[in-house]
Order: C-alpha cells, then structure tokens, then sequence
C-alpha cells in the first residue's frame, strides 16, 4: 500500500526551522514546569487510597458524582475481581500519620469505627464514606478500607520512574551505537526520545493532567516507540549509504526518510487512531494514558524526521571539517 507515490520532500532543508522550533517548545515547558510544576497523581504526591465495596455492581460513574463533591478531581476505577463490586479511589493529599506511614481500617456490614478510635479513617475519608451513603444510597457500602500514601513514598516512585526512564535510553544508546557502528546515531535517536518526553511533559502540564504510573507508562511506551521509528529510517540509511556510497548524507537521510515516509504514516497513522479512540472513550481512569500516548506519537513522528535525522548530518559534517588537513593550524 502506498499512500503517496514516489515521495521526493526536502525534509532536511528545513531542519534549521524546527530546530528552533523544539528549541522553543523544551525552553516553554522548563519554564512551565519551574514556575507551575507539574500534577502529581496520589502514587507520587501522598494522599489517601480507599477500596470500597458495595452490595451491587456499582456504577463507576456515580461513585465518581458522590466523590467529587468530598474531593474533585479524585482518580476512580475497578478494582479487583468484577464480580467482588468494589472500587478504587485515589484522593490526593491526607490529614493523617507521618510521612511514609501507613493506616488501615475496615469496616464491614456497614459498622464504622468510631472517629476516636485510634486507628481510624482520616477525614477525607470519613466524608467520602458518608457522601457514599447519601449520593449513593441505592447501592450500600459493605465494606471500607482506607491505606495512606506519604510523600516519602511517593519521592521513591517519582525517584525509581526518572532511573528507568534514564537507563532505557542509556542501553539504546549503546545498542544503536553498537548496531549502526557510530555513536552518532544512538546519540541523535537518545536526543529525539528525550525531545518526545520533555515536549510531552509540557503538554502534560499545560491541560492540567497528573502525573500517575498509567502516564509514566504511556511515556516509556513511547519512548520505546519512537527510537523503534528512528532505528527503522536509520536502517533504511545503512542500506542506502552502501548503495550510493558517493551520494552525500544529506541526500541519503533525505531520500530514506521519502522511502519510508507511506510506512511511518500507516503504523504511526493507525496507532493515533488507536489511542485517540482510547482517550475518548477509555474513560476518567486511562484519560491521562491516551491523551500521553496521542500527544507523543504526534511528535515522535515529527522528531524521527525533523530532529534525529538532521543531528546525523550536522554531526557528520562537523567531524569532517575537523578531520581535513589544516584544520588544526586554523
């Protein structure tokens, strides 16, 4: 299938301008993230999670009504078995023990501890159960549990999420490397994967989602992602470089960015469509997933052509003036 025909674009003609234009957009979001900060999901901020179980199959979209009049913007989901009724919700922020503590209490049958006993429920919580009762009142609770997440905590997940994120793109940095035979090209795919996370993290902030673990993951995915659409036009250039080996690089980037241009479209196409689909209609809980996943395809894509490829040629050349014969004495 080909979508166009003998595509022949100048693509690393304009590579000075978009540039420039990522530069914009990562100098945009340090200063966003410096001056707003980004959202922290209850997993990295501390907070309050309660697994509450009802008499009947509950309504996720109900509960989610119920709660946020106690505290909006709560995270709301199944968990566990279906056939077990209970839910999820993450509340950010607790009136409770000390940081890296925990708390646990269970009602059952509907029994309440009393508030002074001395482990009992922090407030949010309390009024969450109570607010249950009211708005919900169709649906009895049977039973109630609260676990409090520290901020000690939290710093660990947030800590543990940037090593991970930092070692896979040092290993693709060497297996590129190693594959393509030149630290060029690991080090141009590393710098696109790393564009892709920091421009997704402003989008992040700018439309006010928090950073969870389904978000974390949606940004490992594309980091993945991305370097696997970089590694296929790079291979695409490793072909070509031995058959026109008197053809200047740019020529060769250029030509195998057209060459595979109707295959970056379908699968990068269709993924789009995909996660799109998910962002509308995944509801509350893989919201912030889709939108990351829509966001980083967007400019996976565009940093596969635009900014891995004219590193290559830019590098390229520089090393070449070095290495010409009176360079050293100028």
């Amino acid at each position: 299938m080909e979508i166009i025909k003998n595509p022949n674009y100048d693509f690393l003609g304009k590579g000075r301008f978009f540039i420039a234009l990522s530069l914009a957009l990562i100098l945009g979001t340090l200063a966003l993230v410096s001056t707003r900060g980004l959202r922290y999901g209850v997993e990295f901020s501390g907070g309050t999670q309660l697994i509450v179980r009802f008499q009947n199959p509950p309504e996720v979209d109900q509960v989610r009504d119920a709660v946020s009049k106690v505290s909006p913007g709560a995270v709301i989901q199944t968990y566990g078995d279906p056939a077990q009724n209970k839910v999820l919700v993450r509340i950010g922020g607790h009136e409770g023990p000390a940081e890296g503590q925990g708390a646990l209490d269970k009602q059952v049958g509907g029994q309440e501890a009393p508030p002074e006993a001395p482990g009992a429920l922090d407030k949010q919580a309390v009024q969450v159960r109570e607010e249950l009762g009211k708005s919900y009142a169709k649906n009895p609770v049977t039973e109630f549990s609260s676990e409090i997440v520290g901020a000690v905590v939290g710093q660990e997940l947030r800590s543990k999420a940037i090593q991970l994120t930092i070692l896979g793109l040092l290993f693709q940095l060497v297996y590129i490397a190693i594959r393509f035979k030149g630290g060029v090209w690991g080090a141009a795919a590393v710098i696109a994967c790393l564009h892709d996370v920091v421009i997704c993290l402003g989008f992040l902030a700018v439309f006010g989602y928090e950073i969870t673990l389904n978000v974390i993951a949606a940004l490992l995915t594309l980091v993945g992602y991305s370097v696997n659409d970089t590694i296929v036009i790079f291979d695409r250039v490793r072909e070509n470089l031995k058959l026109h080996r008197k053809d200047p690089l740019t020529k060769v980037l250029n030509d195998s960015i057209n060459q595979t241009l109707t295959r970056t479209l379908i699968s990068n196409g269709t993924t789009f469509l995909a996660v799109l689909g998910l962002y509308l209609f995944g509801g509350e809980v893989l919201r912030g997933f889709g939108f990351t996943m829509a966001i980083g395809i967007l400019i996976g894509t565009y940093s596969t052509v635009f900014i891995a490829a004219p590193i290559v040629v830019w590098w390229t050349e520089w090393q070449a003036k070095r290495s010409k014969p009176g360079a050293k004495a100028a």
